[in-house]
């Protein structure tokens, strides 16, 4: 009895094993169509997956184009305001300049006698 106990285990580990996943019950046509359904509905969760990430990343890109426009304008903004904050201080300097001009010539015609050019004692 025990040399054919063992005599079976050998005769079953030396038959090719079954392919995993094929159950001798079911017949073949139907395992193949489970295993086409199967790798149809894989594909298809694939294709929805990379859907997803295309979704993804062109939101992404898009919010990173806005952005990048967005910081465009205020440096652009931010350039006009200095170049009028320049021009207002150029124009400030040329009126104290101009002020100051006139006010250096009255005072030097005031010291070479003109008593019209000197200011007015009170």
């Amino acid at each position: 009895m025990m040399r054919g106990a063992i005599a079976l285990i050998v005769a079953m580990m030396m038959t090719a094993p079954a392919v995993a996943g094929q159950d001798p019950r079911i017949p073949q046509a139907e395992q193949d169509a489970d295993r086409i359904e199967a790798q149809r509905m894989y594909d298809a969760q694939r294709q929805r997956d990379q859907a997803e990430a295309d979704r993804v990343a062109r939101i992404t890109l898009e919010r990173k184009t806005d952005y990048e426009l967005y910081l465009a304008r205020q440096k652009a903004e931010h350039e006009a305001k200095m170049a009028a904050w320049r021009a207002d201080v150029a124009r400030r300097e040329a009126e104290a300049a101009r002020v100051r001009a006139e006010w250096e010539a009255q005072v030097a015609r005031c010291k070479a006698g003109d008593r019209s050019a000197c200011a007015p004692k009170k």
